[in-house]
């Protein structure tokens, strides 16, 4: 099993199965300067079949499915009725089925809303969850540790023979350098984890990731977006087409475009010190400017976050968040 494989090298996880760290968030962030391999533990795999997959999936995500030529993906989003991202994933177009991979751990959400909306569609959407595992490979040398298996190119994937299946990787930037993730079948986890390994790559956490994700300024939805913020203003504008037939959310989408501006924007901050976890509301005096994303310790910046903040703010407003100050940063 690849969980006694990872507690035998002393990993942690958080109280949602997730891998947390192996040695420390700070020394496997370090190691980023050569590659990392972190196991994806609250990832999930969707496998969508049937006659009408491409146009059912094509109306219920926020951007292009139809459009895709086999052997490539796109980043989608799915959105509620206000325009807010419930969820993340991408969306891969193979020969006979479109395979799903759902970041965080929306995976439930994800097949529950799709499901709801099956009514007369030759569709059938199959939960991987159990059968796919999901890695990254990240930092400078990502490329190098997986050279053997051959890359993709940024908007394509490819699906390489390993053990008795096929490994599916593609481009992925989850840190600043970047790299890619690979999806495998559960059963073989251990021994392509085992190969990632003896060909360079440190074992880590997605605390490390997060760290460098931060520094990048590379928006999730899950922590960036959701509940009162929309796509745009988090930095997902990515995920979104403004050319597509309807999906959820759609209205709202093309009434942003037609406006062509937003009041809140994507910012990097720093604070003074770790915030309390329910304290996520910027304030500029008593008035709630912004929402705070993801906050992290990173090793040389101090307390970094992400946070989505009105574009009319003075240089010199004085900004908090509970107790605790924060400014700007480049």
């Amino acid at each position: 099993m690849l969980n006694d494989f990872l507690l035998a090298r002393g990993a942690t996880f958080d109280e949602r199965g997730r891998l947390e760290s192996v040695i420390s968030p700070s020394s496997e962030f370090a190691a980023l300067e050569t590659a990392v391999v972190v196991p994806l533990l609250g990832h999930t795999a969707l496998r969508v079949i049937g006659a009408d997959r491409l146009d059912f999936v094509h109306g219920q995500l926020s951007n292009e499915v139809k459009r895709l030529q086999v052997g490539t993906f796109s980043e989608n989003l799915l959105l509620n009725h206000k325009g807010h991202a419930l969820a993340q994933m991408r969306v891969f177009l193979r020969e006979d089925d479109l395979f799903l991979a759902v970041e965080g751990n929306a995976g439930e959400l994800v097949e529950r809303e799709l499901k709801t909306h099956i009514i007369f569609d030759q569709v059938e959407l199959q939960t991987l969850s159990e059968t796919i595992t999901s890695f990254t490979v990240q930092g400078l040398q990502a490329a190098k540790v997986l050279e053997s298996f051959g890359l993709p190119t940024s908007n394509s994937f490819i699906q390489v023979p390993f053990v008795n299946a096929k490994i599916l990787i593609h481009a992925a930037k989850r840190t600043v350098p970047g790299g890619f993730d690979v999806h495998v079948l559960s059963k073989d986890a251990e021994s392509l984890l085992t190969k990632l390994l003896e060909s360079g790559a440190t074992l880590a956490g997605e605390k490390a990731l997060e760290i460098s994700r931060v520094e990048a300024s590379i928006p999730y939805a899950q922590t960036e977006a959701g509940e009162g913020v929309l796509p745009q203003e988090a930095g997902l504008e990515h995920c979104i087409s403004y050319t597509k037939g309807c999906y959820l959310g759609q209205e709202i989408m093309a009434r942003i475009e037609a406006r062509g501006n937003l009041r809140r924007s994507l910012k990097k901050v720093r604070l003074e010190a770790l915030p309390s976890p329910e304290d996520r509301d910027i304030r500029a005096s008593d008035k709630i400017v912004g929402k705070l994303g993801k906050v992290v310790q990173h090793p040389t910046l101090g307390v970094i976050a992400l946070a989505v903040l009105r574009n009319d703010l003075p240089s010199d407003a004085v900004l908090h968040v509970g107790n605790i100050r924060l400014s700007l940063r480049d």
